[in-house]
């Protein structure tokens, strides 16, 4: 292989690796197939512009056994998260907005919220009062930034009271992003409603007074796509596939391209993997009601190959450049991947040590870790499986795909460590 990506393939000791422990990574991935861990893998390890590792191991579908290929369309799900914080930070340097804006400019219908009144013990678990009414008011309107740092307060299934948990069912029922979610295939609503479903319902807690995973980024994509009068799917093909050169990336797929599309996979009851979702089956092909454009990662996120997103990731450690297409400025990309919440960490999304930038997590110290790497590394992860990381410093990207629905939320789930590990372990 003389290029992935549009970078050159080289020697592993060209750029600093030992090839001996580098190969480990296929040694782990190749073992885990095999013993149904999972039913394939992607894995890319680029360093100073050069790829030292490119390995895939598995299959499109476990029961099928089609070969998994090293372009398949791999549902990115909330790693569409980084890909549309550069979209943002790109019109805010041509000025369409600033961070620090009120999203009641351009999403009227957030106007005039609430706030859950603090509850008491006893009411988490039984629920008193359930009225919604027991609320307060909103100390200052949620900002661009706060949608960005995921800082905003917007109800979650995490920091809802139980008892009123059953009000959320509106906003995520249909997107495909629980277990036994039965509309993924064939949604009831489109995203827009969703968004706006979450509108009628009260902040969980005031902006900028936690971080908490939620519905931030879906809330985003409706500003973008208000503030500039175009689709997400066109705006990202416009301002970042197009310009970084990759095919065949948005938030759909053509039924040319459908034997590409891996099958998305879960655990069954035995603990063995089976198929979720099958190409032919997919509203990400079929688009039954309508395109769900969800930045946020919802009915799948946006669809890429690994030879896209790495693409992507090394424009962003060339401080915003690739190939001669300028998609950010490098200040910009520093603004964005800074830790943005202080002393907060977001160790159960991610793991410790870990901050929060503008759509990425970043690293802030390895002293509280398992795992090598260096401060100020950034990347995110998708529900599928997939993960991605830049490190600045050696400069290093990573990336791991596979297709199994909430897979890092099996403690028994770590290739996608192993895969770090293994990679910074090579470094000589």
């Amino acid at each position: 292989m003389a290029d992935f990506a549009g970078l050159p393939v080289v020697g592993p000791e060209e750029v600093g690796f030992d090839s001996a422990r580098l190969a480990r990574i296929d040694a782990t991935m190749g073992a885990a197939v095999e013993r149904g861990a999972v039913p394939g893998v992607v894995t890319v390890v680029a360093r100073q512009g050069k790829v030292a590792h490119c390995g895939v191991s598995g299959y499109l579908d476990v029961e099928r056994k089609t070969a998994l290929p090293l372009d398949a369309l791999f549902r990115m799900y909330s790693q569409t998260k980084p890909v549309v914080a550069a979209l943002t930070m790109q019109l805010q340097e041509e000025g369409l907005f600033f961070l620090d804006h009120p999203i009641t400019n351009w999403l009227p219908e957030f106007e005039g919220r609430e706030v859950l009144a603090p509850l008491a013990s006893t009411q988490h678990v039984r629920g008193e009062p359930l009225a919604l009414g027991a609320t307060q008011a909103m100390t200052r309107q949620i900002t661009i930034r706060d949608l960005m740092t995921m800082t905003s307060g917007l109800p979650s299934m995490g920091n809802m009271p139980a008892a009123l948990s059953p009000l959320l069912n509106q906003v995520w029922d249909g997107s495909g992003f629980s277990a036994n979610d039965a509309g993924q295939a064939d949604p009831e609503r489109v995203h827009l409603d969703m968004v706006l479903a979450a509108a009628a319902l009260p902040n969980a807690r005031q902006p900028g007074e936690g971080w908490e995973y939620g519905f931030d980024f879906d809330v985003l994509t409706v500003l973008l796509e208000r503030a500039t009068g175009q689709s997400l799917d066109t705006l990202l093909q416009e301002r970042i596939f197009g310009p970084l050169g990759v095919e065949d990336c948005g938030f759909y797929c053509s039924p040319s391209d459908a034997e590409r599309l891996v099958t998305n996979h879960h655990w069954g009851e035995d603990g063995a993997l089976i198929p979720r979702e099958r190409p032919e089956d997919s509203e990400k092909v079929r688009e039954s009601l309508g395109k769900q454009v969800s930045g946020n990662g919802l009915f799948g996120g946006a669809l890429m190959t690994p030879a896209a997103y790495t693409r992507f990731a090394q424009m962003l450690l060339n401080g915003g450049e690739l190939d001669g297409a300028r998609i950010l400025g490098r200040k910009t990309i520093e603004l964005m991947t800074a830790n943005h919440i202080g002393d907060w960490d977001i160790d159960l999304a991610v793991g410790p040590g870990y901050g929060f930038g503008l759509g990425y997590c970043t690293l802030k110290t390895i002293g509280r870790g398992a795992l090598p790497g260096s401060p100020g590394t950034y990347g995110w992860g998708g529900a599928a499986g997939t993960w991605f990381f830049v490190d600045p410093v050696e400069e290093l990207i990573g990336l791991f795909f596979t297709h199994v629905f909430m897979y890092q939320f099996n403690p028994m789930a770590d290739l996608a460590e192993r895969f770090q590990k293994h990679t910074y372990e090579a470094l000589t």
